[in-house]
């Protein structure tokens, strides 16, 4: 395997997967860079780098404040403004950072050469972990969000679509009984939370299980970082996971993982991208290998 390491095994070409539920477009390389972008949702995971592409993307997530997730979060402000983009989009961070975030944006434009009367700080909307929150410009789409592990605090999260239902008790009802019941006050309809996409961002393998319902959501991305059996204790040192943990959550979740796909990425740049599918293919149980794409 050390032979086969000489060459990264992706220099940031974006790559794209299809699925019943949304595309999902972008890349993933532990160190490097990462941003996933799912257009059919307006919404963007990282962005540590901006393609053009994600400046038509009015909501952005950042799991956590690395460079390689971070660094290019004010690149897409300012690309969406010398692009005429008139709607401001909207960047969805960690509570716990949101304010720093602010610092940051501030002292790069300063940087920049921006006059301090002439700046003007993005939409920021500072995410506590286990709320649900509408987003701006997609009324039927809630996020939420929820801590994970990491070696610096950082947040994983899941898209629900959400829409409003006839409550069983009057599927059989006529539209006429319909109408008379709304005219009389009576509640006809129930809100329901359909999990789309849960994105993990940088993690601890155990974060998978401790927040278990992601494997309700249709499309899972999960990191992948660590492969190498010399590598698993490296990958719980750095705060990532490993190919055995995530087979350990499969095969603790068993039949309740629902996922259609369950997207693997961030691996680690010491690894060519014929070792990366090599052992993925052999690590991962037969009855899951259909659900598992690789991000490469």
């Amino acid at each position: 395997m050390a032979a086969e390491n000489k060459y990264i095994h992706n220099a940031l070409k974006q790559v794209h997967v299809e699925t019943p539920t949304t595309s999902v477009s972008g890349f993933s390389i532990s160190g490097l860079a990462t941003y996933l972008q799912m257009p059919e949702l307006d919404f963007c995971v990282d962005l540590g780098e901006c393609p053009l592409s994600a400046t038509s993307i009015n909501h952005v997530f950042l799991t956590h404040a690395h460079g390689d997730h971070a660094r290019c979060l004010m690149r897409h402000h300012s690309l969406r403004k010398m692009m005429g983009v008139e709607r401001d989009s909207v960047y969805y961070i960690p509570e716990n950072i949101a304010e720093r975030a602010k610092d940051w944006i501030r002292a790069e434009a300063l940087f920049e050469g921006v006059a301090e009367n002439k700046f003007r700080l993005p939409t920021i909307v500072p995410v506590a972990p286990n709320e649900l929150q509408f987003l701006e410009y997609r009324k039927d789409l809630a996020l939420e969000a929820f801590e994970v592990k990491h070696s610096i605090p950082a947040m994983g999260g899941t898209i629900y679509h959400y829409k409003k239902k006839l409550k069983e008790e009057f599927l059989q009802k006529t539209p006429a009984e319909l109408i008379a019941l709304r005219e009389n006050k009576v509640e006809i309809t129930r809100e329901v939370y359909e999990p789309l996409v849960s994105f993990m961002g940088d993690c601890l393998g155990e974060s998978l299980l401790d927040n278990y319902r992601v494997f309700q959501s249709k499309i899972l991305i999960t990191e992948c970082t660590f492969l190498s059996p010399e590598d698993e204790a490296m990958s719980v040192k750095k705060g990532h996971s490993h190919i055995n943990h995530i087979v350990h959550a499969l095969k603790e979740m068993g039949d309740s993982v629902k996922c259609e796909k369950i997207i693997l990425s961030h691996f680690s740049m010491k690894y060519s991208d014929k070792y990366i599918r090599d052992v993925i293919a052999k690590a991962i149980p037969e009855e899951f290998k259909d659900k598992i794409v690789v991000l490469l």
